[in-house]
């Protein structure tokens, strides 16, 4: 077998692999609908991505002289690959998140490059896509920074996200979706990259007799990106399957207000989260419902997990003692440990993210204002 026919059953054989799985995802009709389609449509940009290298590569460019205008504006379609990750990271992240109409924003830079095309193309009989001077210089980089401004946007929504789950540093990324989120990025990264030497090498420098080798490594890029796709599918069928998490559960709107008020009452009035082992299964117990409900209760009403839900009443109460003048003499160590708190990193951060300060910033600042007040901004308690 030539390098020329090993390269062509490359490319078949990625193009193949990407219309299956873009079809797989479009026709599961379950869990996360939008972000299984949004996959889906980005499995289909990966394709058109190929199909272009592949037909204007030195292996095969001399077939397809006459399809150069159709060509280019296939190219555009590089412009639609980072919104379309950036709206399916957000999607992942935030379940309920549907497509808007204000998303069509993002595909402004696509849209403006095909017009600008079509009305370039009125004024050429023929095009040739390396004989356009430096229109395709200027195509290719802004097609790069595009991108990457997309990558940077898709990098902090995950870590923000991450940050905000209440998890500790050291597990909260090996959790699902970070795991998978970090996987599909780190494969678009590569893509980037690749599209960059690309650029470097055919451009830039001059070496169009390189165009092969960098469409390969493009193609291959592509293949191993999504074999690792689908072996992430079969390992982990939540990427496509997102069970609901509470289908079938039972309680209705009468019923959860009122478990939330019995869980609220028990909280305020026992204190439980003073007990550093207070835990889910220790709380449900306590109020005589079961873990199950009464993390729904918690998941649904106050938009919080059951570790997040405890670290906002210790907080809450921290809040309250550092602004008590009558225990002025008391430490920040102290009343942390008073409130349920095992680690002063974790207190800190904690305190912080429910007021904006730090604990010692908020005793100096607090001089016997209500507490009560302050915690105004904190979005989850259901008083």
């Amino acid at each position: 077998m030539t390098v020329s026919d090993f390269f062509n059953a490359l490319t078949f054989c990625s193009i193949f692999a990407a219309v299956i799985l873009a079809l797989f995802f479009f026709v599961t009709i379950k869990g996360n609908r939008t972000g299984n389609k949004l996959l889906s449509l980005l499995l289909v940009l990966f394709c058109l991505q190929i199909i272009y290298s592949f037909t204007t590569s030195n292996y095969a460019f001399f077939n397809y002289m006459q399809w150069h205008k159709l060509l280019y504006l296939i190219k555009q379609t590089s412009f639609l690959t980072g919104p379309v990750i950036f709206i399916y990271v957000r999607s992942c992240l935030k379940q309920n998140e549907n497509l808007k109409l204000s998303h069509i924003f993002h595909v402004a830079p696509f849209i403006g490059s095909l017009l600008f095309l079509l009305s370039y193309y009125t004024t050429r009989n023929n095009f040739v896509i390396w004989e356009s001077g430096n229109l395709d210089l200027y195509f290719t980089i802004l097609i790069l920074f595009h991108n990457l401004t997309y990558i940077v946007l898709s990098i902090l929504d995950i870590a923000a996200s991450s940050k905000s789950s209440g998890l500790p540093f050291n597990t909260r990324y090996r959790s699902f979706p970070f795991v998978w989120l970090s996987t599909l990025l780190l494969g678009f990264i590569a893509l980037w990259i690749v599209q960059l030497n690309a650029f470097a090498i055919i451009i830039l420098a001059g070496k169009e007799d390189l165009c092969a080798y960098t469409t390969s490594i493009f193609a291959l890029t592509v293949f191993l990106f999504i074999t690792i796709v689908m072996i992430l599918v079969l390992l982990k069928p939540e990427i496509y399957y997102a069970i609901e998490k509470y289908q079938g559960s039972g309680v209705d709107e009468a019923s959860r207000k009122l478990y939330l008020q019995k869980l609220t009452d028990y909280m305020v009035n026992s204190k439980p989260y003073l007990n550093p082992d207070a835990s889910l299964q220790s709380i449900a117990n306590a109020i005589s419902l079961s873990p199950r409900i009464v993390s729904q209760i918690i998941n649904e009403s106050c938009q919080s997990n059951i570790k997040s839900y405890i670290n906002e009443y210790r907080v809450r109460e921290s809040m309250r003692l550092l602004s008590d003048p009558a225990g002025a003499e008391k430490t920040v160590l102290e009343i942390l440990y008073e409130v349920g708190f095992n680690s002063k990193s974790v207190f800190n951060y904690q305190f912080k993210k429910v007021t904006g300060v730090t604990p010692q910033e908020y005793r100096s600042k607090m001089s016997g204002d209500s507490p009560k007040e302050q915690i105004s901004g904190s979005r989850r308690f259901a008083i």
